[in-house]
């Protein structure tokens, strides 16, 4: 909501007020909700990528067979992992998981028209990862420049996948 509409909002509400007292309660927690909603949208940390549905098709299949976990609409879930909010689809490393906290994080990297879906999860195989990414370079034939900018964006993510479990039980050994 633009701050030209929320003034006029305001000031309908303030004129409502003044008119007749018995809907202040109602008209602020209207605004109060209306502020709060504002507020939740501009702290979003990502913003999903959107995807052809032909690259969404083949991540729900990937993460099934990477994580034992179908149907969980990975394709709401995608993160340009080199610039967050970017939400175009382009070349480039991206992150995907299924909806809710205990999906881990998988990785991908795109490179038109050749996707690279990464087998290992960072949180649970990290030398897996750097693996998988040796054989990316191959696949995709990345150039000097991607290989550097890719692996600086896939030492981020395994950074921020270190110690989480996703809710999995992990021994003490």
């Amino acid at each position: 909501m633009g701050s030209i509409q929320q003034k006029d909002m305001y000031l309908k509400a303030l004129e409502i007020l003044g008119k007749n007292r018995r809907y202040l309660i109602p008209v602020l927690q209207i605004l109060i909700c209306l502020s709060l909603n504002a507020q939740s949208h501009k702290q979003r940390p990502y913003h999903g990528v959107y995807l052809p549905d032909s690259i969404s098709r083949i991540l729900e299949i990937e993460y099934a067979a990477i994580t034992s976990s179908s149907n969980v609409f990975v394709s709401n879930n995608v993160w340009n992992l080199n610039k967050k909010e970017d939400l175009i689809f382009k070349n480039g490393l991206f992150s995907f998981k299924g909806l809710g906290p205990h999906f881990p994080r998988c990785i991908f990297i795109f490179k038109n028209p050749k996707i690279y879906i990464f087998r290992s999860i960072g949180a649970f195989d990290f030398e897996g990862v750097l693996q998988g990414y040796l054989e990316c370079i191959k696949q995709l034939g990345l150039s000097e420049k991607e290989k550097i900018r890719y692996l600086k964006l896939i030492a981020t993510y395994l950074e921020s996948e270190s110690g989480q479990t996703y809710g999995t039980e992990t021994s003490t050994e």
